[in-house]
């Protein structure tokens, strides 16, 4: 039977307990409640007229539930109708996603041409690909597999990059360069794309790879490409991979400007222009001597005579100021057995050639000046163990002196004249600057075409000066 509210009944109630202060409280409080604002309110007066409701509000959860049910009976055909389209949609859906699963999107080719193409301890692997696809997410989420011989694991980016190198790191960065190309190369959009220093890091086998990526597409209309870089091997190698000697320049810079001016020699400069001009060139001669010294190294050894000799020209020994010209052709000779011809002066110093070069050097116009550099390098070595020699003067320690001869030299000027602050600081300057200019590391030359000439003509200046 339904239970009705009287009003009246219930202010008698409330008047019993009146006189009971804990009660009254608690009442009070239940009073504010209902009382607190105008929803409550509301609540309060729509209970008083269907007080059926209060044995309902003893289980909400039930309650929401039969509100709900009733609902769905009461529009029960628009229901029904709305649960037949989600199950068309669902259908629809999973037939989507299921064609976005095998739809090879532009960053997974990127990624495959990426994972195929560079060598890295790492895999890539999509992993919102379905989203991508539905354009329900813009950027991929690269996942990251690390793998050591057969064994790879899941890692996070932020762990994987505490393990790789710089070059590795800058690997991982070409990713995004080749997805923005491959997009472009899908649309047809014209392109002109500045590549500046792109594989600074890589070891050789990722050097090659970007290389041959630039080459491949090179090869269509659409994209043109500026490549400029400080890696002497790499801009051999694009020379003669795909964009060729006439479109290959050379950049110097000096205090006043910038100048360009056409490659020479990016292809083996001692066969094609250094070996025919030595008789001729004094310059051209002069650079020879670091490399025939090498040459020497590998097919006779370090003990053999020609070796020790071009060594009195690179360092300063007993012998140094006594080795005439005709010796230099000499040894010429015996290595290229069918060079003919002799310098124009057999008779003179080979050491008054080199400061003659290297005074001249010196006045020279800027530019990449590669001859140059290793005359002046050479100049600035022997003037300093000239100098450091005579300042010593101990014959037999310097002739016990068996390698690295001007740090040797250096270390013992400084123990007896280390008051020569001056001269300290330009020697200091030479142990640095001179080696890499002079030895051509087994026939790569990259070092010295990374810097300027500038820095060598001042050195030289300070060294001549010290005499």
């Amino acid at each position: 039977m339904p239970l009705r509210l009287d009003w009246g009944l219930f202010q008698q109630a409330v008047s019993s307990i009146t006189n009971d202060a804990a009660l009254k409280k608690k009442f009070d409080a239940i009073k504010k409640l209902l009382e607190k604002n105008i929803t409550v309110r509301d609540f309060r007066a729509y209970i008083a007229e269907h007080s059926t409701l209060l044995s309902e509000l003893s289980n909400v959860a039930l309650f929401r539930e039969k509100i709900w049910k009733s609902y769905f009976k009461k529009h029960e055909s628009q229901f029904n109708g709305l649960l037949n389209e989600y199950d068309n949609v669902k259908t629809k859906r999973k037939q989507i996603e299921d064609a976005a699963r095998k739809e090879q999107t532009q960053w997974e080719q990127a990624i495959a041409l990426f994972n195929d193409r560079f060598s890295v301890p790492f895999t890539l692997v999509p992993k919102n690909k379905v989203d991508v696809a539905l354009r329900n997410e813009a950027v991929l989420d690269l996942g990251y597999s690390f793998h050591d011989d057969d064994d790879s694991v899941a890692v996070e980016k932020e762990t994987l990059m505490k393990t790789l190198s710089q070059g590795e790191r800058k690997a991982l960065y070409i990713l995004s360069i080749i997805f923005e190309i491959e997009v472009r190369r899908s649309a047809g959009q014209e392109t002109l794309f500045v590549v500046d220093d792109i594989a600074d890091s890589f070891d050789y086998k990722n050097k090659y790879a970007i290389i041959q990526y630039l080459s491949e597409i090179s090869e269509g209309p659409v994209f043109k490409q500026i490549i400029l870089t400080h890696n002497f091997d790499f801009f051999r190698t694009v020379e003669s991979r795909f964009v060729g000697y006439d479109n290959c320049l050379m950049a110097t810079k000096s205090k006043k400007d910038v100048t360009l001016y056409k490659s020479f020699s990016s292809q083996n400069i001692f066969i094609k222009v250094w070996k025919p001009q030595f008789f001729a060139d004094g310059r051209k001669r002069i650079s020879c001597i670091p490399f025939m010294r090498n040459l020497i190294e590998y097919t006779r050894g370090s003990r053999d005579a020609d070796y020790s000799i071009l060594t009195s020209l690179l360092h300063w020994k007993s012998d140094s100021s006594t080795i005439t010209e005709s010796k230099l052709d000499d040894i010429y000779k015996r290595l290229f057995p069918t060079i003919t011809g002799n310098y124009s002066n057999p008779g003179a110093l080979v050491i008054d050639l080199i400061m003659l070069e290297a005074g001249a050097c010196v006045q020279a116009q800027a530019g990449a000046n590669f001859e140059n550099k290793i005359v002046l390098a050479i100049a600035i070595r022997l003037t300093a163990e000239q100098f450091m020699v005579k300042k010593i003067a101990d014959a037999a320690f310097v002739g016990a002196i068996k390698r690295n001869q001007t740090t040797a030299l250096l270390k013992k000027f400084k123990n007896d004249h280390s008051g020569e602050i001056d001269a300290i600081k330009i020697l200091n300057g030479v142990v640095l600057m001179t080696p890499e200019n002079i030895h051509l590391n087994a026939f790569m030359y990259e070092p010295i075409l990374d810097m300027s000439d500038d820095h060598l003509r001042h050195l030289y200046t300070d060294v001549a000066a010290l005499k």
